[in-house]
């Protein structure tokens, strides 16, 4: 009997050692996910787009320059008739044009068109970078925040167990007073029931890891059936900054502030290309051109022409129905909007920092109680187990107390892992939770 028990011990220690070598850290997972997330290599190809679009030669402030060439041939039957009455005719008559030139264009004035458009290819460079990070940021936010949740629900896990283990004894204790006659079936009844809830309370919680598992492999774009054995049996919880000093942390680093006065930006640069519309065009071109012409029936057996050509070109829209003042107006509007949305954006983040920093403080003050209620209740669950064992108590005053330290123990955790997800908010709307949670 001592050699078995050694051989499972070993197996059990051997066990343990394998699980806590597979387990991952938090960072490791982050890591992961950043590197095989969809979504996120969709945004940085975006962003990519955005960047490759940010040109001199997109803004309009380059030269264009063309070649073009031309060779034709045709046959027609011709007749000619001179003022002299001579005549001149040919069948299937071979005519040859070729045709050939360069031509350099370049605006040099649009009602400074070429510089808003160049500001405002910038900023779409800025915001594809800024919706990059955004989504980088909310998928850092949803796996710790998985992470943490499949810490609780592990915690939990292993509660439920040691309640099965407790009930488990009961049970078994109420079957051996049965058979020696010192209790009675109702006793062994209520203890088989209690076994039995507890039962069904474990298989229940393992599927809820399981679930938790697929999402959290789903955000890390894993395969979705692959086990994952987590590093952390307990939780984190990080210092969170004063009110003022958030607040500052908000108004500076938020990303959805500054994807919001990206857009205020990008809206008043459509102001000024439309205003631009009122202005001249101006356009300065120069190229070459070459043609030579071959024929059997006419004036020339050929004609040769060559050489180079220069000049400019202003164009003023003087009248077109009023459109280029409808385009003025709609754009106030829109860029109008887009500082009050703003405004909204603003109001709205800093309104949730301040409900949030309220509701950390208060679980802050919660969670210090529930620990003293923990700790209370072990106490008085002990005294109770050792009192159960002699007959003090009957069953049911011992599965009260029971599930008494069973609840304070998940009010703790409930409130823990509310605490966590409060943390982790208020680091995405302060624009810290890369730092935070990124080594």
């Amino acid at each position: 009997m001592k050699k078995f028990l050694n051989k499972n011990s070993l197996v059990v220690v051997l066990i343990g050692f394998s699980s806590l070598a597979n387990a991952q850290t938090l960072q490791e997972l982050i890591n992961v996910a950043l590197a095989n997330n969809y979504q996120i290599r969709i945004l940085k190809n975006e962003a990519q787009v955005a960047a490759n679009n940010n040109t001199m030669g997109n803004a309009g402030q380059l030269p264009t320059v063309s070649l073009d060439g031309a060779y034709s041939t045709s046959f027609n039957n011709t007749r000619q008739e001179f003022a002299d009455g001579s005549i001149r005719e040919g069948n299937n008559a071979k005519n040859t044009n070729v045709n050939l030139s360069v031509l350099a264009n370049w605006t040099i004035f649009n009602g400074f068109s070429v510089y808003a458009r160049k500001n405002q290819l910038g900023y779409l460079e800025q915001l594809g970078e800024l919706n990059s990070k955004f989504y980088i940021e909310q998928t850092v936010s949803d796996i710790v925040m998985a992470y943490h949740q499949l810490v609780y629900e592990t915690q939990l896990l292993k509660h439920y167990q040691q309640t099965l283990n407790i009930s488990r004894f009961r049970l078994n204790l109420e079957q051996k007073r049965k058979e020696i006659g010192s209790s009675t079936a109702m006793a062994f009844g209520q203890a088989l029931v209690d076994y039995q809830t507890d039962s069904i309370m474990l298989l229940n919680q393992q599927n809820t890891i399981k679930n938790l598992e697929i999402e959290l492999n789903r955000i890390l774009s894993n395969d979705l059936e692959k086990e994952l054995i987590i590093s952390d049996e307990d939780f984190t919880l990080l210092p969170i900054p004063v009110k003022e000093e958030l607040s500052k942390m908000v108004e500076s680093s938020n990303n959805q502030l500054e994807q919001q006065h990206l857009q205020e930006l990008i809206a008043e640069t459509e102001l000024r290309m439309a205003k631009a519309n009122r202005y001249p065009k101006i356009d300065l071109f120069a190229g070459y051109q070459y043609s030579k012409t071959f024929s059997e029936v006419g004036f020339f057996s050929s004609n040769q022409n060559y050489g180079p050509t220069v000049g400019i070109s202003v164009s003023f829209n003087l009248f077109n129905g009023g459109t280029v003042t409808r385009e003025i107006k709609n754009t106030k509007i829109f860029t109008e909007n887009s500082q009050l949305i703003k405004q909204d954006v603003t109001q709205n983040i800093n309104a949730d920092v301040l409900k949030l920093y309220n509701e950390h403080v208060s679980l802050s003050e919660r969670i210090i109680l529930a620990k003293s209620n923990v700790a209370t209740m072990q106490k008085v669950y002990e005294t109770a187990s050792e009192q159960l064992k002699k007959g003090a108590i009957n069953g049911y005053d011992f599965r009260l107390t029971q599930l008494t330290l069973l609840n304070s123990e998940l009010t703790l955790m409930q409130l823990q892992l509310a605490s966590k997800a409060i943390e982790i908010s208020l680091n995405r709307l302060s624009g810290t939770v890369l730092s935070a949670y990124m080594d």
